[in-house]
């Protein structure tokens, strides 16, 4: 360091006595105190250097030179406009100790080293860690923790390196880091935060009671949120938009995952939400629109999917034979060129519950009775969906005639119906839990919603008239043909 440069550090560090001590709570916060840390390089190493656990420090507005590491117990606190530049080497912010406080800053810049996980913020065998209204710019990953019981992240934005790109999505650097990366940690809790431009947005492994909920993980290059050996997790209220995939939950069990909004994710292999060995688990009142496929499910078993909405998706289900005692009720199937896909004939996954099913738009079923429910049951496995299933190519000829005069001939004769599958109570109308309520669509998309909404009873209106039309033209006929007898 330059002389003059190492008299201002000196002049600011000889400053650094504890101001404004902390309001005493009991004998052990007595002796807490506030450091007011001015935009000095090396000063806050200094200062967290001599803070005794339960100690504020208060950056002063500016840039604050890292990489920091937090040894003891401290509330780490930015005034507006402070930042911690990392300055591309290792983590910004190295946590190593229990019940710290880090908030109100903007950190920026780690190194680029994935084996080392260069973070945002590093925690390592930190329990009860709080992180609250963090800007995080320019990382590798954004936070990375292990063995980090209770973790709290709130009100944080996190930007990662990683630019998504479904054509590079094969060749994309698998090393990319994580936004939220947590690894063999419990309880922890993810809410209202915003993450981009990571690999995954939130990866959880061996994480078992964690809550992520009213957050939005969009634009990652692989997965908005992925899971791997994970156990009663609650994913609630978030929002996985244009990712590459939207949600992959594998080999975890017991997941709750209700309200939330999967939607845009397009490509090759490109799912809403992806189950692989997942069991036990409760999907509900999720949205899941314009997907390549709203739900893939592989050896997942005795999951129940009620009161979603699948819209304006490639596939609505695909099912594979290893899945088994799966239940779909009350669901709003709209507008899905493939509703069901199944490589099975027999199955035990069921389609209603015993007393509701689901709605199918491309139904044409009617209701006598104003009961609700159709009054026939549907089969929701198309010949051709089977046969697409099978052999991909064949997707581009879905709306031709010869697709469509399959799809007769198997309304006329139920022996070609590839499939047992079938819905013993479809509604005959939208069960309504997800329509139009999609949170950031534009007008359009919402209107687009409610057209779909209604579209079933508004296509059997022309429908009935036509049919109207051509009995009343053919009983004028027979009425002209008798008088010509008569004649």
């Amino acid at each position: 360091m330059r002389l003059p440069a190492r008299i201002a550090a000196l002049t600011a560090l000889a400053a650094l006595a504890p101001a404004a001590p902390v309001w005493p709570l009991g004998p052990a916060a007595a002796r807490a105190a506030t450091w007011r840390v001015p935009a000095v390089r090396g000063a806050a190493a200094a200062v967290l250097s001599r803070a005794e656990a339960g100690d504020t420090l208060l950056l002063a507005r500016g840039v604050h030179g890292g990489p920091l590491t937090v040894a003891r117990r401290v509330v780490l606190r930015g005034e507006p406009g402070a930042v911690i530049d990392g300055e591309g080497a290792g983590s910004v912010v190295t946590i190593l100790a229990g019940g710290v406080r880090v908030e109100r800053l903007t950190l920026r810049r780690s190194g680029d080293d994935t084996q080392g996980l260069d973070a945002g913020v590093r925690l390592a065998s930190s329990p009860g860690v709080r992180l609250s209204a963090l800007r995080i710019e320019d990382v590798r990953y954004g936070i990375a923790a292990e063995r980090c019981d209770s973790l709290v992240v709130e009100g944080c934005g996190l930007t990662g390196r990683v630019v998504p790109s479904i054509e590079a999505a094969p060749e994309m650097d698998v090393a990319a880091g994580n936004g939220i990366h947590l690894w063999y940690s419990r309880g922890a809790r993810v809410h209202d935060s915003v993450i981009r431009s990571f690999m995954d947005g939130v990866y959880l492994s061996f994480a078992d009671g964690i809550t992520i909920e009213g957050n939005t993980s969009a634009g990652n290059g692989r997965y908005g949120l992925h899971t791997m050996y994970c156990q009663d997790n609650r994913i609630a209220s978030n929002r996985f938009v244009g990712n590459i995939a939207g949600c992959a939950i594998m080999f975890s069990n017991h997941l709750d995952l209700a309200r939330n909004d999967f939607m845009h994710n397009r490509g090759p292999r490109t799912y809403g939400i992806l189950l692989r060995d997942c069991s036990d688990g409760f999907f509900h009142e999720n949205r899941l629109v314009d997907n390549t496929v709203a739900v893939f499910m592989d050896n997942s078993n005795r999951n129940r999917l009620h009161g979603n909405l699948i819209q304006d998706d490639g596939w609505g289900i695909i099912l594979f034979s290893s899945c088994a005692g799966n239940e779909f009720a009350r669901n709003d199937f709209v507008n899905a060129d493939y509703p069901v896909a199944l490589d099975m004939r027999r199955s035990d996954n069921r389609f209603d519950d015993g007393v509701s099913g689901n709605y199918w738009s491309a139904s044409l079923s009617y209701d006598l009775n104003a009961d609700g429910i159709a009054d026939v049951p549907y089969y929701p496995v198309s010949a051709f969906a089977f046969l697409s299933k099978q052999f991909p190519d064949l997707a581009i000829f879905s709306e031709s005639p010869a697709a469509n005069a399959l799809t007769l001939a198997e309304r006329t004769i139920p022996a070609l119906r590839p499939s047992e599958a079938v819905d013993r109570f479809p509604l005959a109308r939208p069960a309504g839990l997800g329509v139009g309520t999609a949170r950031g669509d534009d007008a359009r998309t919402a209107s687009d919603r409610r057209g779909a909404a209604r579209g079933a009873p508004a296509r059997s209106r022309p429908a009935a008239a036509g049919f109207l039309l051509l009995a009343g033209a053919g009983v004028a006929g027979l009425m002209r043909a008798r008088s010509r007898g008569r004649g």
